[in-house]
């Protein structure tokens, strides 16, 4: 059984990376199924978080709201910080993991985690990304954006 570091007033569980690679069909599914939020942790620092699909969404949605582009979606420069994100497998997370984490915390690279198509005694078909690997830095909205968006909602009250 896995126990992970959770304080149920942030919201997420802290794994090490080493319990995190070691147990990947139980993470996916607490993500998955029980919409958890996971942070790795490496010489204990956050490097990196895992969440599903739908708070990674609302995390983009979010950011807009906070920072919004200078630009119109009509115009390709609102289109230039967009990254593409690489859809992966669970053999794959196994096998590459090192490397990817490298990629998430050097480059902010983003990883999609497909859904197995056995994931204990549920079965799937082929599907789009359930959870999102991304940096750290990725998954805290900074401070100084809050309560800058804090201040411009306060003045147009």
């Amino acid at each position: 059984m896995l126990v992970g570091d959770m304080n149920e007033d942030e919201g997420f569980i802290r794994f090490r990376t080493e319990e995190f690679r070691g147990n990947l069909p139980e993470m996916l599914r607490r993500v998955m199924l029980q919409g958890q939020r996971l942070v790795l942790q490496q010489a204990e620092e956050e490097v990196a978080a895992i969440i599903p699909i739908r708070e990674f969404e609302r995390l983009g949605y979010l950011m807009e709201k906070i920072k919004p582009s200078p630009f119109l979606p009509s115009e390709e420069e609102y289109y230039e910080d967009e990254q593409g994100i690489h859809c992966i497998d669970l053999d794959e997370l196994q096998t590459h993991f090192d490397q990817i984490l490298v990629m998430v915390r050097l480059k902010n690279e983003l990883f999609g985690l497909l859904r197995p198509d056995n994931l204990g005694e549920l079965e799937f078909d082929i599907s789009p990304p359930v959870a999102i690997l991304m940096n750290i830095n990725y998954f805290w909205v900074p401070d100084y954006q809050m309560s800058e968006k804090n201040r411009l909602w306060q003045d147009e009250e």
